[in-house]
């Protein structure tokens, strides 16, 4: 191969690797994600009903027949339009592993209305305990 080639891939190489090491290097507040601490105004359900409804209808019925109780809590970030990043989601605990479950696939369906940090809306982290009785 000859010096030409090897200066070229060499070069493309490190182009490369200097364009994909902007986006980390360069993190906009945008992409930070703040803690209730560092928030002006916390994030809220954007409607209170609806989250309602949805946290009552993920109760999986078998558990509820049974009259099975419990409390799930998760952890997930809403982004800066109000909504819950779904990779995010976590689940801190639970009392049942079917309850886990259900709190999870609801999770990226509840709306809120987003964080704010001097008036402007920002990615927050949350924490919401779910309790199903």
């Amino acid at each position: 191969m000859s010096t030409f080639v090897v200066r070229q891939f060499l070069l493309r190489l490190a182009i490369l690797l200097t364009v994909a090491a902007i986006p980390a290097a360069a993190q906009t507040a945008s992409d930070q994600v703040f803690g209730p601490s560092e928030l002006d105004e916390l994030p809220r359900f954007a409607s209170q009903e609806r989250t309602a409804r949805l946290l009552a209808e993920s109760y999986p019925s078998n558990m509820r027949r049974m009259g099975v109780t419990g409390m799930v809590q998760l952890q997930f970030v809403v982004d800066a339009q109000g909504r819950v990043e779904s990779s995010s989601i976590k689940v801190m605990s639970a009392s049942a592993p079917q309850l886990a479950q259900a709190a999870q696939r609801v999770a990226a369906d509840i709306e809120f209305t987003p964080a704010l940090v001097q008036g402007k809306p920002v990615r927050a982290l949350v924490l919401l305990p779910i309790v199903y009785k």
